[in-house]
């Protein structure tokens, strides 16, 4: 499971997570608070908002073929800055920061 802050100016809020959803990804389904997407070679990506963060656990089918995981991976990157803020590069610095002091 991964753990994403949101920068300042960008509200952790349901709504917004829907639309970016349905902009990415299209579809979902909504189980509880859970957001659930199926995209790619995602079989299924679980996204959910708790204390002003979001939440993500995915399950990925490694049987694609390259070009599919490659968009995939672009399109859940873009997906993410726009929801958080943080660029691919500055989430990768947290989560080095995060490791190495936890």
């Amino acid at each position: 499971m991964r753990e994403y802050r949101f920068k300042r100016g960008y509200k952790p809020d349901e709504d917004r997570l829907e639309k970016l959803i349905k902009k990415y990804f299209g579809e979902f389904e909504k189980d509880g608070n859970v957001y659930v997407v199926r995209y790619g070679a995602m079989e299924e990506l679980r996204l959910w908002i708790e204390n002003k963060k979001l939440y993500a656990e995915t399950k990925t089918n490694p049987n694609v073929p390259e070009d599919v995981a490659v968009q995939t991976i672009k399109t859940y990157n873009r997906f993410l800055e726009e929801l958080t803020g943080y660029t691919a590069k500055e989430r990768a610095k947290m989560m080095k920061k995060e490791v190495e002091s936890g």
